[in-house]
């Protein structure tokens, strides 16, 4: 069971309202609704789960009450033995603690499409016949029933913008049950036309709705992987509560078609869809689609090789202005630490490049960072390349290629020099750490996340790409996933000193074959 599920569990079994429990553990009463609804996990560090556990223990005293709380606690823990009254609250708060195993699965499932994602040699129209599908309107409404109807509709929707060939902003929006999507039948004609829709210069704004569990969520945005690395994509959520009762689906062409539906909750098995290309119609959509648009908020910033170096250098610099805890884990050393010197000579490699202003940009970010490092932890994850490789030059510079198209190599002197520098700001700052792992976990990722901030997750092998993203549950669940690696290499004053031992062999044996 997720958290959301026994929460929901133990409110019910108690007769336990959303405000009475939001006073017992002191947080507000819309939380505890996002809590028992899977709208948002609770974070490693809740204060909330011991309170909660208590109180549930004191209220489930009839006998009715206790077998029922035994019995589906023991689902998930089979050995359970029947407890005794004082141990009630531990047995509660150890299987409401129990909540982790399902999210970081599923951010482990999300990092390793984006790792491994390849763009693919588009399939050849998949069965599809564009002209015939255009052929199937006969009016400027039609209606599509069920999830077959809503998946030929959207067939329909998708050949029209194609034939139109006028390349636009598609305007999509969907809180309603996402089976249609999944079906594997169904999926390669979706993903053969999507991919001629942007191929033909389209762009696509879509609201995702967040008022589902994480793992939903999570998924709905795997799905769209593919279409997030061609750059053409810009994804924007609802920051507030919706009840879930009545649900919408907006599929705009603002120069074409539209698609709307309506459900309620989950109930689509009969569900009317509503295809128009009245023009009138669509304009009317397009208003009603931007009025809730006005209201939402970008659910991440996606950034390629092909994006401005402006734009990327700019929302780096507004995250790490922000002040908080940050854990970065990356293939290799950051460019955060490195040396000035060693930036010059990188610049000098890049053409066509604005080096005075690069240079001023990094003082400013290292400035931030020492501010940052008086109160708050900076923890960096890495795994220390072979000495073969470093001393053969192919060693890779973080995000270098998203400022050159391709990426640059250190040589042995500037990672020379950067190695060094790391122990200047191990001696320097004492919130600062390193962890070193044998194991490059993650490989060909970056995750740098601010606790309650933001984080970037980055896919550093070719083709690469950059989401920056601060939504608040991606962000508090992403905390929590590099905290439990964490839990793994946990910090110490001997691992301190062991890592600083690691430096300094590795910066010795460099010197020597230099020598």
């Amino acid at each position: 069971m997720t958290f959301a599920e026994k929460l929901d569990f133990l409110m019910n079994i108690t007769n336990t309202s959303n405000s009475t429990l939001a006073r017992i553990v002191l947080i507000d009463a819309s939380a505890i609704s996002r809590l028992r609804r899977g709208i948002r996990p609770p974070s490693r560090k809740a204060t909330y789960i011991e309170p909660m556990a208590d109180y549930f223990a004191r209220t489930c005293q009839d006998e009715y009450q206790k077998i029922a709380l035994y019995e589906t606690i023991k689902k998930d823990n089979p050995h359970l033995t029947p407890p005794a009254n004082e141990t009630i609250n531990n047995i509660i708060y150890d299987w409401l603690s129990n909540n982790q195993k399902t999210t970081f699965h599923s951010l482990d499932e999300f990092m390793d499409d984006v790792i491994n994602f390849r763009f693919k040699k588009m399939p050849s129209q998949a069965g599809i016949n564009i002209e015939e599908i255009v052929d199937q309107t006969k009016s400027e409404v039609e209606a599509f029933y069920g999830k077959e109807g809503k998946q030929n509709a959207v067939l329909v929707f998708l050949s029209l913008v194609l034939k139109n060939n006028k390349p636009q902003t598609l305007l999509l929006y969907s809180n309603e049950d996402i089976d249609w999507l999944a079906d594997p039948k169904f999926v390669p004609k979706w993903a053969s036309l999507m991919a001629q829709i942007i191929m033909q210069g389209n762009r696509i704004k879509v609201i995702h709705s967040i008022n589902r569990t994480f793992d939903e969520m999570l998924s709905g945005i795997k799905q769209w992987i593919p279409l997030y690395m061609t750059g053409a994509i810009e994804p924007y959520y609802y920051p507030k509560t919706q009840d879930g009762l009545f649900r919408q689906t907006f599929f705009i062409a603002p120069e074409t078609a539209a698609i709307t539906s309506s459900s309620v909750s989950s109930k689509t098995e009969n569900a009317a869809n509503f295809l128009y290309t009245n023009k009138k119609i669509i304009t009317s959509l397009v208003d009603e689609y931007n009025s809730f648009l006005y209201l939402c908020r970008p659910l991440m910033r996606i950034f390629t090789p092909h994006n401005k170096q402006e734009e990327f250098l700019a929302i780096i610099e507004e995250f790490e202005n922000e002040t908080s805890n940050t854990i970065i884990k990356t293939d290799t050393l950051t460019d955060i630490s490195m040396p000035l010197d060693v930036v010059k000579s990188f610049l000098e490699k890049i053409p066509n490049i604005e080096q005075e202003k690069l240079l001023t940009y990094h003082l400013k970010r290292v400035a931030n960072i020492a501010d940052n490092l008086s109160k708050y932890s900076f923890i960096e994850i890495f795994t220390l390349p072979s000495l073969e490789l470093i001393l053969t030059g192919k060693v890779a510079v973080n995000f270098s290629d998203i400022l050159n198209n391709k990426a640059l190599f250190y040589s042995p002197e500037e990672y020379l020099k950067h190695l060094k520098n790391l122990i200047r700001i191990l001696d320097t700052y004492n919130n600062y750490h390193i962890i070193l792992t044998k194991d490059n976990y993650l490989e060909g990722s970056i995750i740098y996340v601010k606790e309650d901030v933001g984080v970037f997750v980055a896919k550093t092998w070719p083709p690469s790409i950059v989401f920056a993203i601060n939504e608040t549950n991606m962000v508090a669940a992403f905390w929590d996933y590099m905290n439990n690696i964490l839990n793994k290499n946990p910090l110490s004053k001997q691992n301190r000193l062991q890592t600083t031992d690691e430096l300094k062999e590795l910066i010795f044996s460099i010197e020597a074959t230099l020598l």
